[in-house]
């Protein structure tokens, strides 16, 4: 098995193009995802249904909220 010096990766100069920044927010949905999902279950256990099903709603309004604040910026 030989070593051939053509087959190592070639260094990026200066005249490539820069890479891309890595996108995180699918990661961020996700991590934010996993930590409703045991805050809701540890409410859940806690406090019974109803309390859980309440704040629910209210995440929901105020993402509701943020979503048409972002779509209409002057009211």
């Amino acid at each position: 098995m030989g070593y051939n010096q053509d087959n190592r990766n070639p260094q990026q100069t200066g005249s490539a193009q820069a890479p891309e920044p890595i996108d995180l927010f699918a990661a961020a949905l996700s991590f934010i995802g996993l930590n409703l999902m045991w805050v809701f279950f540890a409410g859940w256990m806690l406090f019974g249904m109803v309390p859980v099903l309440m704040f629910a709603l209210f995440l929901n309004h105020l993402i509701d909220r943020l979503e048409d604040h972002q779509q209409h910026p002057d009211t």
